[in-house]
């Protein structure tokens, strides 16, 4: 896939589905050694950021999106069937190319699959590892749908904080995680104030303080949004400028 044919995807997932408010975030984000961790909520939230920040962020993705054996069948219990609500023939063949694009797109984003409850999540953290020595930022959406209690309150699964404790073992490299509200009502975007992994720390504890932490800056800013009715305040302040996808490659 050619980047003038992405490019075109994200606008028109912007223009016809997404139209996210966002400002300011490309160079509050452009801290290296960082991971975005955002709220989910279904398809909306990975559309609106990876469709805001093109060619800015590595995604953590089921696997089943970046193989064409798999996706169609994610795709049509996943998207087409719980949001769109088609089920016919139709919803089939509508998954069949949604996830031929899907597979292509997966790929030229370089997005990392994640393999659950599997053995092959090393390949996970050897990727995501790889990718964030390299400079790279990576993009996690890691709520636990079953102990979710609101929209704006996400549970999140501390897995992803292992990459913080394996990137300092390797490189002694400190690891930023960065909390990003999603809000559809308002189709607004926020970044909040970074959490850094502290090595000296028991492991432990600082799993649950990152946890913590996270979880309390999407669910204020997921509310800050909803009472200010746009998500297009600046959170953070600007640091240096992202490089492109071909910079950091």
């Amino acid at each position: 896939m050619s980047i003038a044919v992405y490019t075109l995807l994200a606008k028109i997932i912007k223009v016809f589905y997404v139209k996210a408010h966002i400002r300011g975030i490309q160079q509050a984000l452009g801290n290296a050694n960082a991971v975005i961790v955002a709220n989910h909520l279904g398809s909306f939230g990975p559309l609106a950021l990876m469709s805001s920040l093109t060619q800015e962020l590595y995604p953590w993705v089921v696997q089943e999106v970046t193989n064409l054996k798999d996706c169609a069948d994610y795709i049509r219990r996943d998207f087409v069937e719980k949001e769109l609500r088609l089920r016919s023939f139709a919803s089939r063949e509508l998954s069949r190319l949604i996830g031929r694009i899907c597979v292509n797109l997966m790929s030229y984003l370089k997005a990392i699959p994640v393999y659950r409850k599997s053995r092959q999540l090393v390949k996970t953290f050897e990727i995501s590892l790889s990718y964030l020595d390299s400079g790279k930022t990576l993009l996690v959406f890691p709520e636990n749908d079953e102990s979710k209690i609101r929209e704006d309150i996400c549970m999140l699964d501390t897995g992803f904080i292992r990459l913080a404790r394996r990137l300092y073992e390797t490189t002694h490299k400190i690891l930023s995680f960065y909390p990003v509200a999603v809000n559809k009502n308002v189709r607004g975007i926020r970044v909040g104030e970074p959490v850094r992994f502290n090595p000296d720390a028991p492991y432990g504890e600082e799993r649950i303080r990152i946890r913590e932490h996270l979880e309390r800056s999407i669910s204020r800013m997921y509310r800050a949004m909803e009472r200010e009715g746009t998500g297009t305040r600046q959170a953070v302040q600007p640091a240096k400028v992202h490089r492109t996808r071909e910079q950091a490659a």
